[in-house]
């Protein structure tokens, strides 16, 4: 081989590779970075979606079975069939069940899942009978519910006696040569419930009945039972099956309510005609919905509510029409045709308006730390490609085109960001790893691609650095005109949000969600305001224009304040601050960023704290708030005597609903609240607003409160039934009275005085000697008043930080705040690290003439220290600006559960640590980098020669 044979040039991937080893610091940061981003970028959607995954059973949970179940009801005239046996509950109901798992297996995921097998129960012959209880009961009289349940058996144990058999007594439907034989007559047989019998006295093998003329009327009871679990959500659906159920009257005295089970597999019928009922339902387990499938469900849920579902057809589908519409004829397999509902629709549109308004804070919230993290990684690649300088301006000398410089830059990024975001996102696998969908890679993919885009994006400014205030002209028009379009897309963001008002309520699902066909693994609404979410950022954007654009007036100021004085020190620090600020926009973006973000967070906390608050006491009205019975004077001045009640006042409905006449118009059937005159008093020392004084003190005609839509134009008009009335303010709710479309408030002691009649109260409100005994007190009226329902705002304030939505939504804005943090400190010191070597050579030459490295600390504080101080400024305010723009473009009473949007409340007692905590930590970074610039070596830099 020749020794003059060309040399083989290095691959930009050999080049990239060398450049990592022989200065690998910058890079592995870099690394580190991308792996954190891409790590939390991972976390962040999965907590959320465990979030809306959790609280979807917290709320279903909260309501009772029969609320969340899907429910019908069914109704016919039955009779068995002539020569018809009825072996077993399958032969007789399996074709029932069959349909039933055939409508179940015929919806659409996750609707299927969340449905869970069907049952059902028939009620016989109507209401319940009133028969005469044995001797030595307490009750005057037992109210017997015939039932059939023919899962009956799977769910109790038989405590004595033995199952019933089936029993057909002749009648003019059944001929007595109809009723196939071996087939039992007399009483008809049935199961108790243990707790039943020994409460009536009766054992298994006796008999009761009504009387002794009616001899197909009287039971036998054949055996007792327990349940198996009593704690089984099916026995909610079915009154008085593992209980005694009692119900008293002045006129009867105490009535027994018992359920008396037939056969699994009876007909429905012991021989006479019965009208029947069967209720079926289905048990919803919410556990089994995705946090991002609520919308899909409602919709499902919807689409099955609003049509009929055929569970039971005769064998003759040409028959259907005559069996359905002669109920009464004989049949062994009566057609079954209804339409299911369910109240849990109400809950799940509620947390659908939750989870829109929780995506759209949280993406606000997460829109801050992306911000600031890619300008940490615009700084680390100034900084990687500042390092490379040498190396990039020798291949450049060489030859190398800015192309193939790039190519290397960009390969670099590519060997640092790639791998690195990859194992972020298997490491967040390891904290949680629920997955969220194939979005995560999304976020992993850009952020892993950062590095490379940016370090690509950097080379081409590597070169020989130059003076910030010797730009030319054309330089200065484009950055005119890149701020003219910041500017002006913030203003038309902030404009559009206004403009559309507030967004957050329930939509109307779509077709395809409606038919299930929308894949469950990715969000089929996100709920996430995109407009919402980009106008933080817009801000923060043009808030830095602002703060560049304003920035040197106040340093020139400093500057001439010191050009006067004694020392170097401030004097060249202001002229450096104003010649060459550090980083320029990076800096002070990722400070605004951070700084607003910490605000931000920490007055959306207290926000909707405040406003969960305030609505539990609309809702409350009173310390304890007392519901159930109907209380007369007489009761409610009872509660006086109650130790530990302060105050009491009854707020209750007029009879009837009235029409108000006003000069502008009529308003027909309004609901008149009528409320005690001592409403204030208990209403003292409440975040509730005080109803208006004219209420209770104005004289002359009626004074009255608008509430609700009701907004009438005049002062004055004619309530019918009562006379003129002067209407003296408006409310929009009447705390503690589930007030619903247009009311009015009238004092009772005017309503009594213009001649209306008081009813009696449903709702009494009660105030506390000691608020913070609300607990014991609603024990105390719950014990004197077994009936009624105590409701304290301390539980429900309970029951919304026991929420998961509430942990998780503070947990997030923590880690927010900490990422900002950190994030803001990295770049403060990224941006001194790309200027020492600059300031070190300044410094050197300095320091021959007399200054020292307190002085050379002083100087590097100036580099940062104005430019950060006025970001902190602006960055606070954009953190109380955007909590504004927050409420007055997304429904956040879906969070708060009240009805009132809430109004935005600073807790300075939070919010100051919170901010100092920032500008301490900022603080430090630009005093760590400062004395680190004041060490560097006289006699090495001076070596090297003038750069600047």
């Amino acid at each position: 081989m020749s020794r003059h044979a060309q040399t083989r040039l290095p691959s930009r991937v050999g080049i990239a590779l060398r450049g990592l080893v022989a200065d690998p610091w910058p890079s592995l940061l870099l690394a580190l970075l991308v792996a954190l981003v891409a790590c939390a970028t991972t976390l962040w959607p999965r907590y959320i979606l465990d979030m809306n995954g959790r609280q979807l059973p917290y709320q279903v949970s909260a309501l009772s079975a029969q609320q969340r179940d899907l429910s019908a009801v069914w109704a016919a005239s039955i009779v068995p069939a002539p020569d018809q046996t009825y072996s077993s509950a399958e032969e007789t109901w399996g074709s029932l069940l069959d349909g039933l798992e055939q409508t179940r297996q015929a919806q659409p995921e996750p609707l299927r899942s969340m449905m869970q097998p069907g049952q059902f129960f028939i009620n016989l012959g109507g209401d319940e009978v009133s028969r005469r209880p044995p001797e030595g009961t307490e009750f005057a009289q037992v109210a017997i519910e015939n039932r059939i349940d023919p899962l009956l058996p799977e769910h109790v144990d038989l405590v004595s006696g033995e199952w019933p058999e089936i029993v057909l007594n002749p009648s003019p439907q059944l001929p007595a040569e109809a009723i196939p034989e071996g087939t039992a007559s007399g009483p008809v047989q049935v199961l108790l419930l243990d707790q039943a019998a020994r409460e009536l006295n009766l054992e298994a093998g006796e008999q009761f009945g009504l009387d002794e003329e009616d001899e197909f009327a009287d039971y036998l009871i054949t055996g007792t039972f327990t349940p198996k679990d009593p704690e089984d959500p099916r026995w909610e659906h079915m009154p008085n099956s593992i209980s005694v159920g009692r119900l008293y009257s002045g006129d009867l005295g105490l009535t027994g309510l018992v359920t008396a089970y037939l056969p699994p597999a009876s007909p429905g019928s012991t021989g006479p005609m019965t009208t029947n009922s069967m209720q079926l339902f289905y048990p919803l387990d919410a556990e089994t919905v995705r946090g991002n499938e609520v919308d899909t469900v409602t919709a499902q849920l919807i689409a099955l509510s609003s049509t009929q579902q055929d569970l039971r057809l005769p064998e003759d589908p040409a028959d259907f029409d005559t069996q359905i519409n002669s109920p009464g004829i004989n049949l062994s397999q009566p057609p079954v045709r209804t339409t299911f509902s369910t109240e849990v629709l109400s809950t799940f549109e509620a947390l659908s308006q939750q989870q829109r308004a929780t995506a759209s804070i949280l993406a606000v919230v997460a829109a801050g730390p992306t911000g600031v993290a890619l300008a940490v990684f615009a700084l680390a690649a100034r900084l990687i490609t500042s390092r490379r300088q040498p190396t990039l301006a020798l291949a450049a000398a060489r030859g190398a085109s800015r192309a193939q410089t790039r190519g290397v830059m960009a390969l670099e990024g590519l060997l640092v960001g790639v791998p690195a975001a990859v194992v972020g996102h298997y490491a967040a696998g390891l904290i949680n790893p629920g997955a969220s969908g194939w979005g995560e890679w999304v976020w992993v993919a850009l952020v892993g691609l950062a590095p490379a885009v940016l370090l690509a994006t950097t080379t081409s400014t590597a070169g020989r650095s130059s003076r910030r205030d010797l730009r030319s002209r054309a330089v200065s028009r484009l950055r005119v005109l890149v701020e003219v379009i910041v500017l002006a897309l913030a203003g038309v963001a902030v404009w559009r949000l206004f403009d559309r008002g507030l967004t957050g309520v329930t939509q109307t699902p779509t077709e395809e969600q409606s038919s299930g066909t929308a894949s469950p693994a990715v969000a089929v609404d996100t709920g996430v305001d995109l407009l919402m979410a980009a106008t933080p950022i817009l801000l923060a954007l043009a808030a830095c224009v602002i703060t560049l654009r304003l920035y040197p007036a106040p340093v020139h100021a400093l500057m001439a304040f010191f050009r006067g004085r004694r020392g170097l020190t401030s004097f060249l620090g202001a002229a450096r601050a104003v010649r060459d600020p550090a980083g320029g926009v990076i800096p002070a973006l990722a400070v605004i960023l951070g700084v607003s973000v910490a605000v931000l967070s920490t007055v959306l906390a207290s926000t909707i704290s405040t406003g969960t608050e305030l609505g539990v006491w609309r809702s409350t009205g009173a310390d304890v708030r007392l519901s159930g019975p109907q209380w007369s004077d007489d009761e409610v001045a009872a509660l006086l005597e109650v130790e530990g009640v302060a105050a009491v006042a009854s707020a209750r409905p007029a009879a009837n609903n009235l029409d108000l006449t006003t000069e502008d118009a009529v308003s027909r059937g309004l609901n008149v609240y009528i409320v005690d005159s001592n409403l204030p008093q208990v209403w003292a020392d409440t975040p509730l607003a005080p109803l208006p004084d004219a209420l209770f003190t104005s004289s002359g005609a009626t004074p009255v409160l608008t509430g609700g839509g009701l907004e009438p134009g005049s002062e004055t008009g004619t309530l019918e039934q009562l006379g003129p009335v002067e209407v003296v303010g408006h409310v929009d709710t009447l705390p503690g009275v589930r007030t619903r479309g247009e009311f009015l408030v009238v004092d009772r002691t005017r309503w009594e005085a213009a001649g209306g009649s008081t009813p009696r109260g449903d709702v009494v409100l009660v105030r506390a000697d000691d608020p913070e005994q609300t607990d014991a007190l609603a024990t105390a009226l719950q014990g004197a008043v077994p009936n009624a329902l105590a409701e304290t705002p301390r539980d429900k304030l309970e029951v919304f930080q026991e929420a998961p939505v509430t942990g998780t939504m503070l947990s997030l804005f923590i880690a927010a705040v900490i990422a900002t943090t950190v994030l803001t400190v990295l770049a403060v010191l990224f941006v001194q690290l790309m200027g020492a070597a600059a300031r070190t050579s300044l410094f050197a030459v300095l320091r021959t003439v007399g200054l020292s490295q307190r002085q050379a600390r002083g100087l590097t504080t100036w580099e940062l220290g104005p430019l950060v101080a006025m970001a902190c400024a602006v960055g606070a305010a954009l953190g109380l600006i955007v909590p504004w723009l927050l409420l007055r473009a997304i429904d956040l009473t879906g969070l708060t559960g009240g009805t009132e949007q809430p109004t935005l409340a600073v807790n300075w007692v939070v919010l100051g640590p919170v901010a100092l905590g920032i500008l301490t930590a900022v603080a430090l970074a630009i005093a760590v980098s400062a004395t680190m610039s004041g060490r560097a070596d006289l006699t090495t830099q001076l070596r090297r020669g003038e750069e600047r």
